[in-house]
């Protein structure tokens, strides 16, 4: 999966009315990531004018995406469709176009709970007042730890779960303590404020939220053997990546945690996104030492169990 020069179609154009050609390959919230000739680049979003995309479901997309960190999620949710309609296999395009309808409903039930909810509060206020008992707020940690079972660490624009409840809907989805939370429903998060994930977390009782978690397995390995065989793994490079397409029952790969359809994002630290297919079995054919890490990342769907 080598990116050739004849792929570089992508244009960044900056304020400056520099134009830099290549792949966009990874899309932060205040940054891009650009892989061109001379390798793979971050440009600040502070510093774009623009980006045309090499695609028309991109360009709907990138108009989706401008909707939707306007709030105007009627005007996102119909460019999303638009992309889905050119690539119904677009992922991206889907989940951001359940995650806008989502929004659409959570903004008008809190519309239609404003009255009720500022009566109550008024309400609830006067009576702990005429107790004297103190008001409780809840931190946005805390309602997303009673909701969905996971505690966030942010590090340099890299979250982390340092906590998961014993039960929770984190729980029985999988997640375990060290996973990484790197996307939410299809848009990676990375660089992005710790409040405002909290908050993209948090929604109504028992709805779902979408998202990509990732985590290192380790699998054990054994010298003069067809490792790649021994897995039992079947890997293939699609839109988003190389995927485990298919994984034998039993097998070193399925019994040390690897699912059909992660994403397979490193070997050993070995960046996939532009490794061949061959390469790739190369490096799990002729392992370092006792075992091969493989850095995943997986799609998970959450239920909300409460606030």
């Amino acid at each position: 999966m080598l990116i050739s020069a004849t792929l570089y179609a992508d244009t960044v154009i900056l304020k400056n009315r520099t134009k830099v050609k290549g792949l966009v390959v990874d899309e932060y919230v205040d940054r891009i990531a650009l892989s061109t000739a001379e390798g793979e680049e971050h440009i600040l979003r502070k510093d774009i004018d623009r980006v045309e995309y090499d695609t028309p479901e991109q360009n709907f997309m990138q108009l989706g995406r401008a909707y939707d960190e306007k709030g105007w999620y009627d005007k996102a949710v119909f460019y999303y469709k638009k992309a889905m309609d050119i690539n119904p296999d677009y992922k991206e395009a889907r989940d951001a176009y359940v995650a806008s309808h989502a929004k659409m409903w959570r903004e008008e039930e809190k519309r239609t709970k404003k009255d009720i909810d500022l009566h109550n509060m008024a309400k609830e206020w006067q009576e702990r007042k005429s107790r004297k008992e103190p008001v409780v707020v809840k931190s946005k940690k805390n309602i997303v730890k009673e909701s969905l079972g996971i505690s966030l660490v942010e590090h340099e624009g890299v979250f982390s779960i340092n906590d998961v409840v014993a039960g929770s809907s984190a729980a029985k989805a999988g997640i375990q303590k060290g996973d990484f939370l790197v996307g939410i429903w299809g848009r990676l998060i990375r660089y992005s404020k710790l409040e405002d994930i909290l908050g993209e977390l948090i929604g109504p009782k028992y709805s779902e939220v979408k998202i990509l978690a990732e985590r290192n397995i380790p699998v054990p390995v054994e010298a003069g053997v067809n490792t790649y065989k021994e897995l039992g793994v079947s890997l293939g490079f699609e839109y988003e990546g190389l995927l485990i397409k298919d994984i034998a029952s039993g097998k070193k790969g399925e019994l040390s945690g690897l699912k059909k359809s992660d994403l397979v994002i490193a070997i050993d630290k070995n960046i996939t996104r532009y490794l061949p297919l061959d390469s790739v079995i190369s490096l799990i054919n002729n392992p370092k030492g006792d075992k091969i890490v493989f850095t995943v990342r997986r799609n998970i769907n959450l239920r909300r169990e409460g606030e």
